[in-house]
């Protein structure tokens, strides 16, 4: 079993250079304080997910989570929901004795007992989120009140107030934290998720034992998915959402009883076994399927064995976490599979090296332009369809004439004729088209 309250101590870097919590405040000037709020505009979602950025630059414990997305998402609602606990504090003058632990910083505590992230972990992201905070404040406080003494008075009371503030929370929660983990190491779900654990890590195990352990058949065949809600902050999935949503999607390929393992409040893992179903059949009616309430569905290929069930649940994490950027069934799509996503997978595997290639091969046709964009994508259809114009006008739903006029601009940009068989064209306009955002830039209209 994990231990989860270990890890490294807190660095006092973090803290930022303000009066300790024992220290009396001279009282803040209500007219600056006012000045301040406006300018810090109300909006702690906006808040939330800067503090959130800089908590996960700055712990690798968090930053080097497979499930990044969803973790983020979890790391933001907290942040955001402390950020708005502040600031009531801050707009009513109410004493910190007053404050409660939010639900969604409460239930991010509890993730990260799921997730075998230490205890030291979630208090230093409440130490870097402080100063985040501190920072902010005091940035804006010099734009809003210059040199005005009264702007010395307004930091020493909100220093005060962000020092009580996080040491009650922390405590809080550094208790509900030890309270989940005592519960959650003597129970089924623990030993489960161990297990999954350690065949996913490649560990020598004894097969009958762990299929024992997870009641379910690990010599089979197996398809890994994952269920997610959708990476916001405001999204959080009702109780037992993602166990129906992933129940009803190993339904769809005859598994009665696929194996579920809950991993933080907003993502699950899952697999099911394929019975007399081939793989493409599988994948094809698990494509089709969209899952209730909102959520998403990521979907590996079926593989056997033991090995099989690492391999397929790595394809639906490369997938799950591709999916938001990737423009294969369309970026809001809710359900998508390595299948079709596996090239680009590839291809991305570094963006940084995925956008010079993009821009080296495309050149001028890797203009961020609206117009541009539209001569890519015309350029994608006519190689997708083996060089026919006709084939990329239906596909696109163009006339046959406008795909010609297009791909001959294409032509034109890049100083080189657009036929099929060029590999890295094909590669680099597939890349351009599916992810302009990540390896082109912000396009914008001419």
């Amino acid at each position: 079993m994990f231990d989860p309250v270990g890890g490294p101590p807190m660095l006092t870097q973090d803290l930022p250079t303000a009066l300790p919590r024992s220290a009396v405040a001279t009282a803040p000037s209500p007219e600056v304080m006012r000045e301040l709020l406006a300018a810090l505009g109300g909006d702690s979602a906006a808040h939330g997910r800067r503090m959130a950025t800089s908590v996960h630059q700055r712990i690798p414990e968090l930053s080097d989570v497979a499930e990044q997305r969803a973790l983020f998402a979890e790391t933001e609602a907290s942040c955001a929901a402390n950020v708005t606990e502040i600031m009531r504090l801050l707009e009513s003058g109410l004493p910190v004795s007053d404050v409660t632990v939010p639900d969604a910083a409460r239930d991010y505590a509890v993730s990260l007992v799921h997730r075998r992230i230490p205890l030291a972990v979630l208090l230093r992201a409440y130490r870097i989120g402080q100063n985040h905070l501190w920072l902010t404040f005091a940035e804006r406080l010099r734009l809003v009140a210059g040199d005005d003494p009264a702007s010395v008075q307004t930091m020493e009371s909100i220093a005060s107030l962000l020092f009580e503030y996080v040491d009650r929370v922390s405590d809080k929660l550094a208790a509900i934290y030890q309270q989940e983990r005592d519960q959650w190491v003597r129970s089924a779900s623990a030993v489960r998720i161990e297990t999954v654990r350690e065949l996913l890590d490649g560990a020598a195990i004894d097969v009958g034992v762990a299929s024992q352990r997870l009641v379910y058949e690990l010599r089979g065949r197996h398809l890994g998915l994952i269920v997610s809600a959708a990476p916001s902050p405001e999204l959080v999935p009702q109780p037992g959402a993602l166990e129906r949503a992933a129940v009803a999607a190993a339904g769809i390929v005859g598994c009665k009883d696929p194996l579920l393992v809950p991993v933080g409040t907003s993502i699950l893992w899952a697999w099911a076994a394929t019975g007399e179903l081939t793989d493409a059949e599988a994948v094809e009616r698990l494509e089709q399927h969209v899952p209730r309430g909102g959520l998403r569905l990521a979907i590996g290929r079926p593989a056997p064995g033991v090995d099989g069930f690492r391999v397929t649940h790595e394809e639906a994490q490369h997938a799950a976490e591709l999916h938001p950027d990737a423009g294969v069934g369309g970026p809001d799509a809710p359900t998508v599979s390595y299948r079709a996503m596996e090239l680009l997978s590839l291809l991305t595997a570094d963006f940084e090296r995925s956008r010079r290639f993009v821009q080296r091969e495309l050149g001028p046709l890797a203009a961020p332009d609206d117009a541009t964009a539209r001569l890519r994508e015309t350029a994608l259809a006519f190689l997708d369809h083996g060089g026919s114009h006709l084939a990329a006008a239906q596909a696109l739903h163009l006339h046959k004439n406008t795909v010609y006029t297009r791909v001959r601009r294409a032509e034109r940009s890049l100083g080189s004729p657009v036929v099929p068989g060029r590999a890295a064209l094909h590669a680099a306009l597939t890349l351009a088209v599916a992810m302009p955002h990540r390896v082109i830039g912000e396009q914008t209209a001419h």
